[in-house]
């Protein structure tokens, strides 16, 4: 048999409000807005009567407190009837608990724009501080290794070349020959215009050899590997392997940072060589498909106007790509806190900050480059 609903009517003659029914969470509904938005006597004695209530919870008792609050504001004078001890009991306890029932989370404080940046800048001071710790720590560990070769944790380091390196070389080679198909299309519209078909072997190669390879390779590695790297550290902070490292005296710089660090290092080199051969056959087979430049002469022209100094230019940047991404990542992973959220938090963090570095040490080489006169 279904259980009525709570019900609160008012008997005028008698002066009364009459409770009928299960005053519970599940049959309350809008019993308390309908009762406010009623017409309410004022200024008289009034009682409510409970003895026809069949259920009554902490939900209920607060709907009632609630009527005898509106009640009292509107000049009544208030008595309860027919309620049993438990109810009356639980009526006291939601009265002595009202602030607390009506506590409000106050609003989070308002900051602004200069206070936001202002922070901002000291939290990218204290993560340099940190990364400069980590990259002074990582100076001391290698040089100390330089004299016990087993402290360089050969098969880390090769496991890191395979899947940081070895791992990545299709995607490196498919994005790579559609760059080289893109610039030599891009390049190649201009060049038809002026009928100078020939030169998208030195203006492709230049770009490419000297650019675009060593930058699109970096971005690829920033992707797949600082997030790896990130993530696999900070796994190990969730599980306190990292403090079990500890704990046993050992260092975790010299465990997890380094072998990632000279892993990427020595298969960078390759990897932007890879992107070059690449590029370079992509861009090749555009010259041909649209400018009607053979292979031959593409080649011939990429070695007579380029040469292996523009490939030792692009190939010059790799190791501080490697360790911009290794140190990046290695260093995020060591910031993970315990939840599930700061591991995605710090990895994404770990890429757009590698991506940044990436940029500006490109930046910095083109400079150099440009004041050398090379």
């Amino acid at each position: 048999m279904q259980t009525p609903g709570a019900q609160i009517v008012f008997n005028e003659k008698e002066s009364e409000f009459l409770c009928t029914g299960a005053w519970s969470v599940l049959e309350l509904d809008s019993i308390f807005a309908n009762f406010k938005a009623g017409v309410l006597p004022s200024s008289k004695k009034i009682s409510i009567n409970g003895k026809s209530i069949t259920a009554f919870d902490s939900a209920g008792a607060l709907t009632l407190d609630n009527c005898v609050t509106v009640l009292k504001e509107n000049n009544n004078q208030v008595e309860l009837l027919n309620f049993s001890e438990s109810q009356n009991n639980l009526l006291e306890l939601i009265n002595t608990q009202r602030d607390n029932i009506e506590y409000k989370i106050p609003p989070p404080p308002k900051e602004s724009i200069l206070y936001k940046i202002g922070k901002e800048a000291e939290n990218k001071l204290y993560q340099i501080d940190g990364l400069v710790i980590l990259i002074g720590d990582l100076s001391v560990q290698f040089f100390e290794a330089l004299g016990n070769w087993r402290r360089f944790q050969l098969p880390s380091i090769i496991s890191t070349i395979d899947s940081a390196g070895l791992q990545a070389l299709p995607i490196v080679a498919l994005l790579s020959f559609l760059i080289g198909v893109v610039l030599a299309y891009q390049m190649g519209l201009q060049l038809e215009i002026y009928g100078a078909n020939i030169f998208i072997a030195y203006l492709s190669g230049m770009a490419i050899l000297r650019e675009f390879a060593p930058l699109i390779t970096a971005v690829i590695v920033a992707g797949r590997t600082s997030s790896s790297f990130t993530a696999q550290i900070g796994s190990m902070k969730i599980n306190e392997e990292v403090d079990a490292l500890l704990t046993m005296g050992l260092s975790p710089t010299v465990l997890l940072v380094m072998p990632k660090v000279i892993g990427l290092i020595l298969i960078f080199p390759l990897l932007i060589f890879w992107a070059d051969v690449f590029s370079v056959i992509g861009a090749m087979l555009m010259a041909k498909t649209m400018l009607g430049v053979n292979y031959y002469d593409f080649l011939e022209h990429l070695r007579d106007s380029v040469g292996l100094t523009q490939l030792m230019l692009g190939l010059y940047k790799a190791p501080i790509f490697a360790l911009l991404i290794s140190l990046v990542g290695c260093y995020q992973g060591f910031r993970v806190q315990a939840s599930a959220d700061s591991v995605g938090k710090q990895t994404t963090k770990s890429v757009v900050q590698a991506l940044f570095l990436i940029i500006i040490a490109d930046a910095i080489f083109s400079v150099i480059y440009s004041w050398m006169k090379l």
